[in-house]
């Protein structure tokens, strides 16, 4: 239930790579490419999340944490491997995680630049997982 999610980032060109690899198996593509901002969504929906460089007076900083939904499992685990080869450092291991709900099933990882994605199944019933 969001309009458009926004992170900063400390090289555009090294996100732009990072996230083109991570929101594949997602079925996100980039959408939008202007000087100092990329986005990416799903095609016929236009871009819901951007990049743009960090920095003081800018659009967004550094640090954050997004939950990403995914249709199953397996993308799920496509989506943290894709990422973890595109340079992301792994938090919480793509699987089951009863002690955060019964049925939760996703992972947790951090960006290049430290931004906290979580990757989980649709259907899981909680409210904030990480």
């Amino acid at each position: 239930m969001f309009d458009h999610l926004s992170l900063g980032v400390a090289d555009l060109a090294a996100g732009r790579r990072f996230y083109d690899a991570f929101l594949t198996p997602l079925g996100a593509v980039l959408l939008s490419e202007k000087p100092g901002e990329l986005g990416w969504g799903v095609p016929g929906d236009g871009p819901r999340f951007f990049l743009y460089p960090a920095g003081e007076g800018r659009v967004a900083g550094q640090g954050t944490h997004i939950a990403f939904s995914a249709p199953d499992e397996a993308t799920v685990d496509a989506a943290y491997a894709a990422a973890l080869v595109a340079g992301a450092t792994a938090t919480r291991p793509a699987g089951h995680h009863p002690d955060l709900a019964p049925d939760y099933y996703g992972a947790v990882l951090l960006d290049p630049d430290g931004n906290k994605l979580e990757l989980v199944r649709v259907g899981v019933a909680m409210g904030m997982a990480a």
